[in-house]
């Protein structure tokens, strides 16, 4: 079996040390390529900024909840705590040090 110091798991980049500054640092650039791909649209005189930005938070607010519920997926797990337990989401991210955003 061979021995690597990176590798790509799931989308992911996963490296031998358990850092994830390099994967944030490739998410990031693939969301710029995508921004770039929209600037047609974005610089379109038939869409008004109001409407851009709009889109824009709703991505946002829809990425934040996903990422939320992940979190929560990994506490309950680490915390050993099924979803279908009867535990408030509260009690969950108090036991593991979360803040609430």
């Amino acid at each position: 079996m061979e021995n690597v110091t990176e590798f790509v798991y799931l989308g992911s980049l996963m490296t031998y040390d358990g850092s994830r500054s390099k994967d944030i640092r490739l998410r990031i650039t693939k969301g710029k390529a995508v921004v770039n791909t929209m600037g047609t649209i974005w610089k379109s005189k038939n869409i008004t900024d109001e409407l851009n930005l709009k889109v824009l938070r709703t991505l946002k607010k829809t990425d934040r909840n996903r990422l939320r519920a992940f979190e929560m997926y990994c506490c309950r797990r680490m915390l050993r705590i099924s979803w279908t337990a009867k535990e408030r989401n509260e009690n969950i991210r108090e036991n593991c040090e979360l803040k609430k955003t």
